[in-house]
């Protein structure tokens, strides 16, 4: 990473009204490996993968000291698809009609200002990653990246894939607590849609979410929830993701876990599913560690909706196992490996990242090979 010190620059460019210190810092990843997929009657894949290690990135943050102890700060990052010179897609209001397409760079992780201060927390206005995803992030073996993800189960909402606010939420204010807490943390979120008050659809995209953990030592849990409002579809309608995640330091072994529940109220009838998870972080070699997870997801939907052969979408389970090794030549750059094999029951369709969809009830497995670098 490069700081650059923008204090003299401020300087000049406001004269005397600026005096405080500042600060950018500019920031990144580049994730790039070889990978392989199969769905079975589905077809199979050899590509270049992306963020199979760490999502490939390109960032920018900054603080400035406002003086009695308050800080503003801004925070820019941006996904980036290295292997074809393109950013990956944002959202503008938390729905389908706000997706947008690959291309230019967009700050479609983290996008917000803030204010903070060490005693009385910190509040955050723009886009960020919604309060269930950080369970997602530290409660995942895999870090929610590459085809051995936790995701490929605890992303899917009314199908297999991720509805809009799964993941990240724009329009977003967010109360972080202070960091001296003995131990405990947290945060509240909420977001909006942004949609005209008389519009039919006025609450869609709107959300509103927290996430408390407490970490000591070797231990760390937390729990979080979100709930997002959408009218409901066929394929979309109030969407309730609840987590609770943990790890555990045991010197020869870093232990996870991970429960999930999803629920999705279509005009059908409801989505319900769960998704629990554990797994290892094992020391190796003395720079490496290899990393182990099992995930097993138990759909539990209404009987009144049904696959499209008649079978009800209840017996549509999946269990994904996956190990893989991760070799550290340096602090910024790293050798990494993994492998992944998820199978579906009944008609479930759910598939490994990068992967091509299985038909209903098969295998979806993948491998990957690859490098990342921090800069």
């Amino acid at each position: 990473m490069k700081k650059i010190l923008m204090g003299l620059a401020l300087g000049l460019a406001g004269g005397s009204a600026t005096h405080a210190q500042s600060s950018v810092t500019v920031f990144g990843v580049m994730d790039l490996g070889i990978q392989y997929t199969n769905g079975v009657g589905g077809g199979s894949i050899k590509a270049l993968s992306n963020g199979g290690l760490s999502t490939s990135r390109l960032g920018f943050r900054g603080t400035e000291d406002l003086g009695g102890g308050l800080r503003a700060g801004f925070w820019l990052e941006g996904s980036l698809n290295p292997d074809t010179g393109t950013g990956r897609p944002s959202n503008s209001n938390n729905q389908a009609s706000g997706a947008g397409t690959a291309g230019p760079i967009t700050f479609d992780r983290m996008s917000f200002v803030s204010l903070s201060s060490d005693s009385l927390g910190e509040v955050r206005l723009g886009r960020d990653f919604i309060p269930t995803h950080y369970n997602s992030i530290y409660f995942d073996p895999f870090n929610a990246n590459g085809v051995a993800r936790a995701g490929n189960l605890t992303f899917a909402g009314a199908g297999t894939g991720p509805l809009p606010t799964a993941i990240t939420g724009s329009n977003t204010v967010s109360y972080w607590l202070p960091a001296r807490l003995g131990g405990f943390y947290g945060m509240a979120m909420i977001g909006t849609g942004e949609n005209d008050s008389t519009a039919l659809n006025r609450d869609d995209g709107n959300f509103a979410g927290a996430r408390f953990g407490f970490a000591s030592g070797a231990f760390d849990i937390a729990a979080a929830v979100t709930r997002s409002h959408f009218n409901p579809a066929a394929t979309i309608g109030n969407y309730t993701h609840a987590n609770i995640g943990g790890t555990w330091d045991a010197g020869f072994a870093k232990f996870f876990a991970l429960y999930n529940k999803v629920t999705v109220k279509l005009a059908a009838g409801t989505v319900r599913k769960n998704t629990a998870e554990i797994g290892a972080h094992i020391p190796a070699f003395e720079v490496g560690r290899i990393r182990l997870s099992y995930a097993y997801l138990d759909d539990r939907s209404d009987e009144s909706l049904r696959n499209a052969n008649g079978m009800p979408r209840n017996r549509d389970d999946a269990r994904q196992f996956g190990i893989g090794y991760v070799h550290n030549l340096s602090k910024r750059t790293a050798l990494y490996g993994t492998y992944a094999r998820l199978m579906n029951s009944g008609q479930a369709r759910y598939v490994v990242s990068g992967g091509v969809a299985p038909a209903g009830g098969r295998r979806s497995s993948g491998w990957e090979l690859g490098v990342r670098h921090l800069f």
